[in-house]
C-alpha cells in the first residue's frame, strides 16, 4: 500500500481536462489540444512553399538564409546588456557608453534601434534595461552606471531603479504614469508579498504571474476534497483545472500577443541522452486551451547526423516555429523555421550569408533570442561579418531578421481534426 501512495498522488494531481487530440493547424502542423479542433480559419496569403529536407543520413539542412538587418551596435557579455523589444519595429539596446572608460562593460547606454529607419538613437545616455513590457508600454531600467557596485574604491553614485513609459508615436521614454505593483526586474504584477523576490522568473513558488489581465497560473494548493492540485488557470472570472503537468510549465512563461496564447515551455531535442529525449512547445490560449507542438521529426534526425554538441531548442514566432540549435553551421547549428513538417536554416547557413561571420564561432549567441510583438522580428547577438565602426572591435552586435512580411501565414486561429 505504501508504494502505491506516491502513483496515486500523482494520479490525483493530473488535471481533470487531460484528454488530448491530435488535430492540423491551418499549415499543416500537427498539433494537440485538450480542446475540439475548430473549424479551420481562413487561411492568410501562403508563403513560399519550403524545399524539404533531402532524406539520407548526415544530408545538409535546407538554407534559405533570410536578409541579416545588422544593427552595428554591440553588446555586452560581462555581465550581459539586455536587449528587448519596445513594439513592433523598435529594439531597445543596452550597450558600452564609454570607450575610453576604465572598464567599459561598467559605464552603460540605452540605444533604440529602428527596423524601418534601420537606424539607432540613444534614449539613455547612462544607463541599462532591467525588463520590458510592450504590451503595456512599460520599461524598468536603471539611471547611472555599475562603477560604484564592481570598481574597486569607486566613488560614483549607485545606479537608481526607474520605471518608464515608451512612446512608439514619439518614440521616446516618458514618466511611467502608473508603475504601481510591478515588478522592477520581471516587468509583470505579482503579488504584493512577492515584489522584494529580485529574481521572480526563477522562484521556485507554485505561481506563474501572466500578464495582469490574464491572471496567474498556480498549483500545489489542496482542492476541496483534500488533495493536491495540478496547474489551474486563475483569472478574476474563472478558476479551472488545465490539461497539464508540472513538466509542461517552464520559468519561462511568455506572452505571444501575435497567438493569443501564453509559450508555457519551448520544445526541446536533446540527442546526447539515450534514446534521444523530445519535449514539445506548449502554448495555452486565454481559455486554458493547451496546444503542444513537436520538432518535426524529419528534422530531429537531420541534426542528430550531423552531431550538434548541445541541445536545440523550439519557440513560437509569427511565421511558423523556430528552431534554436546551437554549435557550428557544420554540425547543424543555427535558427531554423519550421512551417509544417518543413523546415529552413535561415541563420547560420553552411555557406556564409551577407552579415554571417565565418568560422566555427561565428554563430554563437551569447543571449536568448527576443520576439517582436507581432512575431514578425527576431534579434540575436553574434560576431559581426566585417569590422563594425563602433569603438569595440570583436564584441558581438545584435541583429535581427524579419521572418514575415505579410506574405507569409500567420498562425491560424482555428485548427482542423487530423483525418
Amino acid at each position: 500500500m505504501i508504494r502505491l501512495l506516491p502513483l496515486l498522488a500523482l494520479a490525483l494531481s493530473m488535471p481533470a481536462r487531460a484528454d488530448l487530440q491530435k488535430c492540423l493547424d491551418a499549415r499543416g502542423t500537427p498539433i494537440y489540444t485538450d480542446g475540439d479542433c475548430p473549424a479551420a480559419g481562413k487561411p492568410a496569403p501562403a508563403a513560399a512553399p519550403i524545399a524539404p529536407a533531402r532524406a539520407g543520413t548526415g544530408s545538409a539542412p535546407v538554407d534559405a538564409p533570410l536578409e541579416i538587418l545588422e544593427t552595428g551596435v554591440p553588446v555586452i557579455t560581462q555581465m550581459p546588456g539586455r536587449f528587448a523589444w519596445l513594439d513592433d519595429d523598435t529594439l531597445a539596446i543596452t550597450t558600452f557608453a564609454d570607450p575610453h572608460a576604465k572598464a567599459p562593460w561598467m559605464v552603460r547606454r540605452i540605444v533604440a534601434w529602428s527596423v524601418p529607419g534601420r537606424s539607432a538613437s540613444v534614449l539613455v545616455p547612462r544607463g541599462f534595461i532591467d525588463c520590458a513590457n510592450a504590451t503595456h508600454h512599460l520599461v524598468s531600467l536603471e539611471v547611472g552606471d555599475l562603477e560604484s557596485r564592481f570598481a574597486i574604491g569607486s566613488r560614483a553614485a549607485p545606479a537608481v531603479q526607474q520605471f518608464a513609459t515608451w512612446d512608439p508615436i514619439a518614440h521616446k521614454l516618458g514618466p511611467a504614469i502608473d508603475a504601481a505593483g510591478w515588478h522592477p526586474r520581471a516587468c509583470l504584477k505579482p503579488a504584493p508579498e512577492d515584489l522584494g523576490v529580485r529574481d521572480l522568473l526563477a522562484s521556485k513558488k507554485p505561481v506563474r504571474y501572466l500578464e495582469p489581465e490574464h491572471g496567474t497560473l498556480t498549483w500545489g494548493a489542496l482542492d476541496d476534497s483534500g488533495h493536491p492540485a495540478g496547474p489551474t488557470l486563475v483569472t478574476p472570472k474563472k478558476k479551472f483545472a488545465l490539461a497539464l503537468t508540472l513538466s509542461d510549465i517552464s520559468h519561462d512563461v511568455r506572452w505571444l500577443p501575435f497567438r493569443k496564447a501564453y509559450q508555457l515551455a519551448p520544445g526541446n531535442h536533446d540527442r546526447l541522452q539515450d534514446p534521444p529525449h523530445d519535449t514539445p512547445l506548449v502554448t495555452m490560449d486565454l481559455d486554458g486551451r493547451v496546444t503542444r507542438h513537436a520538432l518535426p521529426a524529419g528534422l530531429a534526425h537531420q541534426l542528430d547526423a550531423l552531431s550538434p554538441p548541445a541541445p536545440a531548442e523550439m519557440i513560437a514566432t509569427g511565421a511558423g516555429d523556430l528552431v534554436i540549435q546551437p554549435g557550428p553551421a557544420a554540425s547543424g547549428g543555427g535558427l531554423y523555421l519550421v512551417q509544417g513538417e518543413q523546415s529552413r536554416r535561415v541563420w547560420c547557413t553552411a555557406r556564409p550569408a551577407p552579415g554571417q561571420a565565418a568560422g566555427v564561432d561565428g554563430c554563437a549567441m551569447s543571449q536568448p533570442i527576443a520576439v517582436s510583438p507581432n512575431g514578425c522580428h527576431i534579434a540575436f547577438d553574434a560576431r559581426p561579418a566585417a569590422a563594425v565602426a563602433n569603438g569595440f572591435p570583436g564584441a558581438p552586435t545584435v541583429k535581427v531578421l524579419t521572418l514575415c512580411d505579410g506574405s507569409l501565414p500567420a498562425p491560424a486561429a482555428g485548427r482542423r481534426k487530423a483525418r
